[in-house]
């Protein structure tokens, strides 16, 4: 489908009126905004490879006067490799859109522009959806079965949107299809439901939502998706090995590769309430691994809802003066909205020993994250976020012509979620939600 005059009529109509377009999607990209971009030369392989020293050298011991020389140890070594996830995006317009337009340049840029802010909102919040997963990219996790007519309850906020083209996978095994290329008719993120074209066949709860054709093992043999933190700060391999392979091919289940685990602490399932000493627990576990500690909490925003008054630090006493209480959810200033073009980090008034909480709407329910951020950072290639290729390549046209009577316009961006230490994080599972 191409986007036409009718599409962007109300655009072309309004050009003298606003400079502004209404958008009615949220856009979340705290995670990808929070983790640093790293770019470094990849010697034509398309991957970041980092030595890991893996055993101490020498050997040290006390000895009697004149004593024998404790027998020298060798060094151990290992090697992390990461290459580069591909994205593409792309939209296409009509001749007769650019025409109809191009008399007018401020009716010509407010359609562009429409077109472009629109389309770098749904990159960012898909890619900031692999961030915050596993490694399967999902974008919404059934509660349970659809109603028969293929709409479903998501278990927590769908990062899914209107129009978008997904696949429905088996949780068990991420091969078994149970529906392919459905598109999402309406999403209600409120009540947490999700519309597609058609229903569903033999689904299950944990079943899930993702783009088409990028994570079934039929099609390829690796998702086509980044590493997400999920995945990363976890004590095992991702859940689907078939398509998420060893993070940064160090198999973390193979005994002497425990260097390469993140702290984990679990319930069984059963979820518990988040207190001070689980959240110390997780700093100690940090520190204990070799990580060092935390500088950034990140969860959703029921957990905030939930444990408001413990996250409190904003507010004091004062045996003078008392101090206003500044910020907050749900006040004005409570988040972090600098950058609103990009989502911001979700900087949040709260904080824990100190350290910045960050809120990511869509983040996995009844999970809380820790990490240095210093150790977690995105590898990239040549461009630090997503552009169209006529901005990265040379001599490449802005719009690219088609064998339909439209032009389209491509995206490109190489990305990977990298740590070089992933015990400098901690998942915490099992917290109980408002």
């Amino acid at each position: 489908m191409a986007n036409t005059t009718t599409a962007v009529l109300n655009s072309l109509k309004y050009a003298y009126g606003t400079n502004r377009v209404l958008y009615l999607f949220n856009q979340e990209s705290v995670c990808f905004n929070i983790l640093s971009r790293v770019k470094k030369p990849v010697g034509g392989r398309g991957q970041f490879i980092l030595p890991i020293l893996t055993t101490n050298p020498g050997a040290f011991k006390g000895i009697s006067e004149g004593g024998s020389l404790p027998t020298a140890l060798d060094a151990a070594t290992a090697e992390a490799t990461y290459a580069l996830q591909e994205y593409v995006a792309v939209y296409t317009l009509t001749w007769k859109l650019i025409q109809d337009s191009r008399t007018d340049k401020f009716a010509f840029q407010q359609a562009v522009q429409m077109l472009d802010e629109g389309l770098r909102r749904r990159v960012m919040r898909n890619l900031n959806a692999d961030l915050i997963d596993d490694g399967r990219g999902r974008l919404a996790v059934l509660a349970a079965a659809d109603d028969g007519a293929g709409k479903f309850t998501a278990t927590y906020l769908p990062r899914l949107e209107k129009g978008m083209v997904v696949d429905v996978m088996a949780n068990s095994d991420d091969d078994t299809l149970r529906g392919t290329a459905l598109t999402v008719n309406a999403v209600d993120p409120i009540a947490r439901t999700v519309t597609l074209s058609s229903a569903i066949a033999g689904e299950s709860a944990a079943d899930y939502c993702v783009i088409a054709g990028t994570t079934d093992i039929s099609v390829t043999t690796t998702a086509k998706h980044s590493n997400g933190l999920l995945g990363v700060i976890s004590n095992a391999n991702p859940t689907s090995s078939a398509v998420v392979a060893s993070y940064g091919g160090i198999n973390r289940s193979t005994a002497g590769n425990e260097y390469w685990k993140s702290p984990l602490l679990g319930n069984s399932g059963t979820n518990r309430p988040l207190t001070e000493d689980l959240l110390l627990q997780g700093m100690d576990s940090v520190a204990e691994k070799g990580g060092g500690q935390p500088t950034a909490w990140i969860s959703n925003r029921p957990i905030l809802r939930r444990y408001h008054e413990m996250l409190a630090g904003e507010r004091y006493f004062s045996l003078s003066q008392p101090g206003a209480i500044g910020g907050g959810i749900g006040r004005k200033g409570g988040m972090d909205r600098d950058n609103a073009d990009d989502g911001g980090e979700g900087k949040t008034p709260y904080e824990f020993s100190g350290i910045p909480w960050h809120c990511d709407p869509y983040f996995q329910n009844n999970v809380v994250i820790g990490l240095d951020t210093a150790h977690f950072f995105l590898g990239v290639g040549d461009n630090e976020v997503p552009r169209p290729i006529s901005e990265i390549f040379d001599n490449v046209p802005f719009f690219k012509q088609t064998t339909s009577a439209t032009f389209d316009v491509n995206w490109y961006y190489q990305m990977q979620l990298i740590s070089d230490n992933p015990a400098a994080g901690v998942q915490i599972q099992d917290v109980s939600e408002a």
